[in-house]
């Protein structure tokens, strides 16, 4: 777990400008509501950079951690209590005397990570859906949060986090729905720990329908940010908290193809390199190999094949042999 590099689209590291170039015209990712804030440069934790590498899928990041996986963890918790509650605290909140549903959202698996196919830019999940007498009234929005603070003003009344409330009318807009129903789920230390016990009740959660905002004006400029740099094939300027992730792209540059003839000699290498015979001459035609990949500002690359890893350093010209069985 944690971030890769896909060297496929990168086309060089620009220090001069601290930009990262990549294909144009490759196939792109989309703005989902977890990556719009960072297009809109208002996510404290994930910068423009960050977000344009990896909508340019210059590198991808799985990183897990004990928030992420309790949000995950108790989601089907929450959405199982609000539909516990659809003809109780549900109805009052909705107001309504039809027949209410909870709708369980489309599996990652079978929409392939986006439940909005039809849109070519904005795209994303849902945690589901409330219907009403048999139609989606109001999409359902699924926090977990330990700082009850962040949910209320100081006279008690609601408030909505703007990160949490631009993502859910995102999918809102994009779901051709009005309304917005957030399920609140206030966490312990020990929830974090144990997210499988996590029992949600009236003291413990938070559940509420905001109409959906206004988004007009923050769709124009996410647009707009994607036309300037992901349609342009090049990144926002990165500042000194994208330097890890700078780092990474031009010392774990990872080739994920090579043409069939290369990859042969790459396997030869490896059948003879614990044998007598001499390696040399084979050894200087796969360091050429590897430099003739070798972009801009990219100081390092690696190619694995049968089980071994060849590290190739664009600084020393130097290629290094490594079994898997020895990195493990």
């Amino acid at each position: 777990m944690g971030i890769y590099v896909k060297r496929r689209n990168l086309k060089g590291i620009d220090r001069q400008n601290n930009v990262v170039k990549f294909d144009e015209n490759a196939r792109h990712g989309k703005i989902t509501g977890s990556r719009f804030l960072s297009v809109l440069g208002k996510d404290e934790y994930t910068t423009e950079f960050k977000v344009a590498c990896m909508l340019a899928r210059v590198c991808f990041d799985d990183t897990k951690t004990k928030y992420t996986m309790a949000g995950d963890t108790i989601e089907p918790f929450m959405r199982n209590y609000v539909r516990d509650k659809k003809d109780t605290m549900l109805r009052d909140i909705l107001g309504t005397e039809g027949q209410i549903d909870v709708e369980e959202p489309i599996s990652k698996e079978v929409c392939f990570y986006d439940h909005f196919p039809g849109d070519k830019l904005f795209g994303g999940m849902v945690d589901g859906y409330i219907d009403v007498g048999g139609n989606r009234y109001a999409i359902l929005e699924i926090k977990t949060c330990s700082d009850r603070s962040m949910w209320f003003e100081e006279d008690g009344s609601i408030k909505i986090p703007e990160g949490y409330y631009l993502q859910a009318s995102l999918y809102a807009v994009l779901s051709n729905l009005e309304k917005v129903v957030f399920a609140v789920a206030f966490l312990e230390d020990k929830d974090y720990e144990e997210p499988e016990k996590f029992v949600p009740a009236e003291a413990n959660t938070l559940v509420f329908m905001v109409d959906k905002k206004d988004m007009s004006k923050e769709m124009a400029d996410a647009k707009e940010w994607y036309s300037k740099y992901i349609d342009a094939g090049m990144t926002p300027p990165w500042t000194d908290k994208d330097a890890d992730l700078v780092e990474i792209i031009a010392t774990s540059d990872t080739i994920d193809d090579m043409p069939n003839e290369a990859r042969r000699l790459f396997k030869k290498y490896i059948r003879m390199v614990d044998s007598d015979e001499d390696t040399s001459d084979l050894e200087y035609n796969l360091k050429s190999i590897m430099s003739e990949r070798v972009t801009e500002g990219v100081k390092t690359l690696v190619y694995k094949v049968d089980g071994a890893t060849f590290s190739y350093s664009a600084e020393n010209d130097r290629l290094t042999f490594t079994p898997d069985s020895i990195q493990n």
